[in-house]
């Protein structure tokens, strides 16, 4: 149920992020984050990357678990689980990521974007200056 609601929160937000795209201040807000390593997608990356470490974690328990001859390997409860001592090293490490070439890819078309906005604003208040007769 909390997968299928996230997926719709996240359908909104994709839906309002192509409606709002036409601004400029829009596209100028989305690429600041994506150079700033935060905004809607950073998130999705990192909801992305937290799901990735609870399967790793979860794989690592069972692993552990299974390691033991003296346990019951019923995963979930307490004491049907190994209560033999786990060292702190062994346990893997949460790790998020941040990549500033594919953050670069990800904005290079609100990058021209932008430009092509600002060329066509400039050609035009050029234009509107030029054929003022002063």
């Amino acid at each position: 149920m909390y997968a299928e609601r996230l997926k719709q929160q996240i359908d909104q937000v994709n839906q309002a992020r192509v409606i709002t795209r036409f601004s400029p201040v829009t596209i100028f807000q989305h690429l600041l984050e994506s150079f700033a390593g935060t905004g809607f997608k950073r998130h999705l990356q990192f909801l992305e990357n937290v799901q990735s470490y609870a399967r790793q974690f979860r794989e690592f328990i069972i692993d552990t678990d299974r390691a033991d001859p003296e346990s019951l390997h019923i995963f979930g409860v307490r004491e049907g689980m190994s209560q033999s001592p786990v060292p702190i090293e062994a346990v893997p490490k949460f790790e998020d990521t941040l990549s500033l070439s594919k953050d670069f890819n990800a904005a290079a078309g609100d990058l021209l974007l932008l430009t092509l906005f600002v060329i066509v604003l400039l050609s035009g208040a050029y234009l509107a200056f030029v054929r003022v007769e002063i």
